[in-house]
């Protein structure tokens, strides 16, 4: 009788010691963050206070997302996939945290796939079963948490996508306002699309998840999509090319990959037009000798005729690039400026046949060459700034008389 009464009392104050440690986590999960930086670090300090262990919260590449008692330094070397792969397969074999060297590890898991990890580091205190009891409950509330984040993250994804597609296939103003405001994505004002494309070709979210993390680091507003292998994201304000892909890179530990960012539309009904101006960049990114990199439309210079998407030159775009704001000028001054330049051209940069062609002195062309030089800002010197001019210069005479090339 007092051996049932001594197991009955035991059963009764382990059950009170699991109603503490159940109410004391549950109390400070839902607590606000105060000082802690996230929901992991809170919950990591309430587990440490309950246990008097260090405690280390990681994610489910095995990286360290908080920790609590710790100290400063990685108090134990981070496993490798093989070893994380064989910790889960004890964890869903036992159900019992896993002895690692220096500490025991729970897992959060969801449907199979482990979320993060909970791990109470070894003192000269020997483990009770309370410790335990209290890792195995924290380690359900990180469950809850992670899988909640997950589920978030995969629908804004898939609304994302969505979303992304009809941007770029084309949607009425007030219905994409009313979208993406949803997702907090403001879309008024300059956009540019890009399109990101990584070699071997990637069938999965890598590319786009890695996307997203670069213009977060780059405190850059986008929507990201997966196209194919192929991801495609809409982006506020003016991108840094040569920035995204470095990063984009470094994320993916792979360079070889190309990037194509369209031009500049300043509302939704041209953000079609800035999907298949990045398009083109990536083709000629792709096809180039240096296949790896990033090319932006209105950086591509002659290369926007020579190698056309659709097969249709974009002629005016192209003369309105090199000479628009030239012409520009001449319509406001009344000038003759860039039939000056196209002479200068003709002649090969010859300062004496030029003038003669124009019928002017050597000194008012070199007066109007210093008037194209500033109005334009193209330093007339770099072979090929002034092959595209020349191009542009021919392109022009050729237009039909009185149409107009550049934009008004």
């Amino acid at each position: 009788m007092n051996q049932r009464l001594l197991s009955l009392s035991a059963t009764v104050l382990e059950l009170e010691e699991h109603a503490r440690i159940r109410e004391a986590l549950d109390q400070g999960a839902a607590a606000d963050l105060g000082d802690s930086e996230s929901r992991e670090g809170l919950l990591a300090e309430v587990l440490s206070q309950l246990t008097g262990r260090p405690i280390c919260i990681e994610d489910a590449f095995g990286h360290i997302s908080a920790a609590a008692g710790t100290g400063s330094k990685r108090p134990y070397p981070r496993l490798g996939a093989a070893a994380r792969a064989r910790t889960a397969q004890l964890w869903l074999a036992s159900g019992s945290p896993v002895p690692e060297p220096r500490r025991l590890v729970a897992l959060a898991l969801s449907h199979g796939e482990v979320l993060g990890a909970i791990c109470m580091l070894a003192t000269d205190r020997p483990v009770t079963a309370g410790n335990v009891f209290a890792l195995k409950y924290a380690t359900r509330l990180l469950e809850v948490e992670l899988s909640h984040r997950r589920s978030l993250a995969q629908l804004e994804l898939r609304l994302g996508r969505d979303l992304v597609d009809e941007l770029v296939s084309g949607t009425d103003g007030a219905t994409a306002g009313v979208r993406t405001e949803a997702l907090g994505y403001d879309i008024s004002g300059l956009q540019h699309v890009i399109v990101a494309q990584w070699q071997p070709p990637r069938t999965d979210d890598t590319v786009v998840v890695a996307l997203r993390r670069t213009f977060r680091d780059l405190r850059s507003s986008a929507l990201v999509s997966r196209r194919g292998d192929m991801a495609v994201a809409v982006v506020r304000g003016d991108p840094l090319g040569a920035e995204v892909f470095s990063v984009v890179a470094k994320t993916l530990r792979s360079a070889t990959g190309a990037v194509g960012i369209g031009g500049p539309s300043l509302d939704v009904a041209q953000i079609p037009r800035s999907f298949s101006e990045a398009l083109h960049a990536l083709h000629i990114r792709a096809g180039s000798i240096d296949r790896y990199g990033v090319t932006r439309f209105d950086q591509l210079g002659i290369y926007r005729i020579l190698d056309p998407a659709g097969g249709k030159p974009d002629l005016a775009g192209y003369i309105d690039e090199w000479l628009g704001t030239l012409q520009r000028a001449d319509d406001s001054r009344g000038s003759d400026l860039v039939q000056t330049l196209a002479q200068y051209l003709d002649h090969g940069g010859n300062y004496d046949s030029t003038a003669q062609s124009l019928t002017i002195h050597r000194s008012t062309l070199r007066y109007r060459l210093k008037s194209i030089r500033q109005i334009t800002g193209f330093d007339l010197a770099d072979p090929e700034t002034r092959l595209n001019l020349h191009v542009a210069t021919r392109a022009w005479r050729l237009r039909p008389h009185g149409a107009p090339f550049h934009v008004p």
